[in-house]
């Protein structure tokens, strides 16, 4: 079972030292709050494709994060919002993920499609990335909802996603990567130990940019 530590202001996120490096997207641009992306695994081919929704593990609500399995298929676009509310999204910040997608009606559940870490699955020893989280609000009672991504490997605007929120000063927290679980033929979204592997990947713009030079 993954451990609880205890929870310490990260003194980079909140600019009291050297301010992260900003999020490129895979063009060379920076990530910006106010645009929208879809995030794809940086592995093509085998890898498989982008984040997308699924029924939950009940068979409906709430709606897991999933990989889908191809490359062709990039996803569901979201938005990446730091908790700082800036219009720059950096490297190792506390942020927000938003599907770009309104959760209503027959055909979906009555929730936000911000993601979050839902309770343990004893059944499965799991913890896994779910939907219904609540937008900002940065501080104990929204402690799940809040995601980073760190840069992995030596290619430019390749990053892992982790669950490690430093918006609380005084909370116990999980801290660890977030990877893939297969199951029942989904790959689902999941909080990782530290000897399984992350889930590298890219933010691809919705709407395409000119390449930075």
């Amino acid at each position: 079972m993954i451990s609880s530590v205890s929870c310490t202001i990260n003194s980079l996120v909140l600019g009291t030292s050297s301010v992260p490096e900003p999020l490129l997207d895979v063009n060379g641009n920076k990530v910006e709050s106010t645009l929208q992306y879809y995030i794809v695994s940086a592995i093509w081919g085998a890898g498989g494709g982008g984040v997308s929704l699924h029924g939950g593990r009940n068979g409906y609500c709430p709606l897991d994060v999933i990989q889908l399995p191809s490359d062709m298929q990039n996803g569901i676009k979201l938005t990446v919002s730091p908790y700082n509310n800036s219009t720059i999204v950096r490297e190792s910040t506390d942020l927000n993920l938003r599907f770009s997608v309104l959760l209503s009606g027959r055909d979906y559940c009555n929730e936000q499609p911000l993601w979050k870490v839902d309770n343990y699955d004893a059944a499965s020893g799991k913890w896994f990335i779910t939907t219904g989280g609540l937008d900002g609000h940065p501080g104990a009672e929204t402690l799940l909802n809040w995601f980073k991504l760190d840069k992995i490997g030596n290619f430019p605007g390749t990053y892992k996603i982790v669950h490690c929120p430093s918006v609380c000063e005084s909370c116990v927290k999980l801290c660890n990567n977030v990877g893939r679980s297969f199951e029942d033929g989904v790959r689902r979204l999941v909080l990782v130990r530290d000897d399984e592997p992350a889930f590298p990947v890219v933010l691809i713009p919705a709407t395409e940019r000119s390449t930075s030079v």
